[in-house]
């Protein structure tokens, strides 16, 4: 049986005719078709950035809710959501944005626990009488009880 060999020209039509036929996902910028790998990283940029979006809409909530109720509570909780936050942009920001450097980076988180323990102390403070009045009464309830006893 004899091979029949097609010339080029031949070949490169049918060749074309099927890619042609098949929708392919092309990269941005039109460079090309997409491989699964930049499909997949794309998705799983989109799918971080909602989750720094919500844990950011957290932050924002939990510290309304501070202003409008300072209480060592809410500061405890809009810690907490700051740490989620703080934790998420360490563990994938640096991927989503790669204009901020780690130092930098740092540098931010150092200034928000500043900022977070400043705002303990004035919280303290703010409750120190209330304190203060606490102490006097326990105090107090304590002599009363030496003398019941």
């Amino acid at each position: 049986m004899p091979i029949r060999i097609r010339d080029r020209s031949t070949a490169a039509n049918i060749s074309r005719s099927r890619t042609s036929a098949q929708p392919t996902a092309t990269r941005p910028g039109g460079a090309g078709p997409a491989s699964f790998a930049d499909a997949l990283a794309s998705v799983q940029r989109s799918a971080a950035q909602q989750d720094l979006d919500r844990l950011y809409l957290d932050v924002e909530e939990q510290g309304r809710r501070l202003l409008e109720d300072p209480t060592p509570d809410g500061l405890t909780r809009y810690r907490g959501a700051i740490r989620g936050f703080i934790a998420h942009v360490v563990k994938n920001g640096l991927k989503l944005r790669s204009a901020v450097t780690q130092r930098e980076l740092h540098q931010v988180i150092d200034k928000i626990d500043e900022d977070l323990l400043a705002m303990a102390d004035g919280l303290i403070a703010k409750e120190k009488p209330l304190l203060d009045l606490a102490e006097k009464v326990g105090l107090i309830n304590g002599m009363l009880l030496d003398m019941k006893a």
